[in-house]
């Protein structure tokens, strides 16, 4: 099971395998920056994974079958034209 890490525990972390540096304002947020850099590259690339899905996806929409496919399951009764119209 994958644990998600927190800000806590990556900075205890970080200052178990560097504790010289954890005392350095400097390096720390040195550390920071590059671990937020590796955050929003490990994000952006499971984005890119959904292009392919949200493709497919935009592909049946524009086909009609996802619209076709409610109004076949719609179980309500058919309305008139003439119900829906507004008078002022």
């Amino acid at each position: 099971m994958v644990q998600l890490a927190t800000a806590a525990s990556s900075f205890f972390e970080y200052r178990h395998y560097h504790p010289r540096e954890s005392e350095d304002p400097q390096a720390l947020w040195g550390a920071a920056w590059r671990a937020g850099a590796r955050a929003a590259m490990h994000d952006s690339a499971r984005i890119a994974e959904l292009v392919p899905l949200l493709k497919d996806l935009l592909y049946l929409l524009e086909d009609g079958r996802v619209e076709a496919d409610g109004r076949a399951i719609d179980r309500r009764p058919a309305y008139e034209e003439d119900e829906c119209e507004v008078s002022w």
